[in-house]
C-alpha cells in the first residue's frame, strides 16, 4: 500500500530502476540523513536526460504497525516529491527484502 492508501505492488514500475530505502518513520537520526542523501541524488539523476523519469525512489517502512500510509505521507512531505511511501503488513514487508 502506497502512501495515498493505493494498493501497489513492483509491477507498478516496470520500465524503471527502482531506488529502495527501507527505514521508519520515527527513526530519530539514519534515517533522516539517508532520506537526505537519496533526495540529493534524485536531484542529480533528475537533471539529466538519460536519468530523469527512468528512477523510482521508494520509501518502505520496516515499522508497518506504526507506519500507515498517513504517517508515511506525513513524513515523506519533507524529502524528494517522487518518493514513493510503502507499508503493509509484516508479513509483505519481509517478503519485499
Amino acid at each position: 500500500i502506497d502512501h495515498f492508501g493505493r494498493k501497489t505492488s513492483d509491477k507498478d514500475f516496470r520500465g524503471k530502476w527502482m531506488f529502495i530505502y527501507f527505514g521508519f518513520t520515527y527513526c530519530p537520526d539514519i534515517c533522516p540523513n539517508e532520506m537526505m542523501r537519496m533526495t540529493q541524488i534524485l536531484k542529480v539523476l533528475d537533471e539529466g536526460k538519460d536519468t530523469k523519469d527512468k528512477i523510482q525512489p521508494i520509501f518502505i517502512t520496516i515499522d508497518p504497525e506504526r507506519d500507515g500510509p498517513e504517517q508515511l505521507k506525513d513524513y515523506l512531505a519533507d524529502w524528494h516529491s517522487r518518493i514513493i511511501g510503502m507499508t503493509g503488513t509484516p508479513e509483505v514487508i519481509m517478503q519485499t527484502g
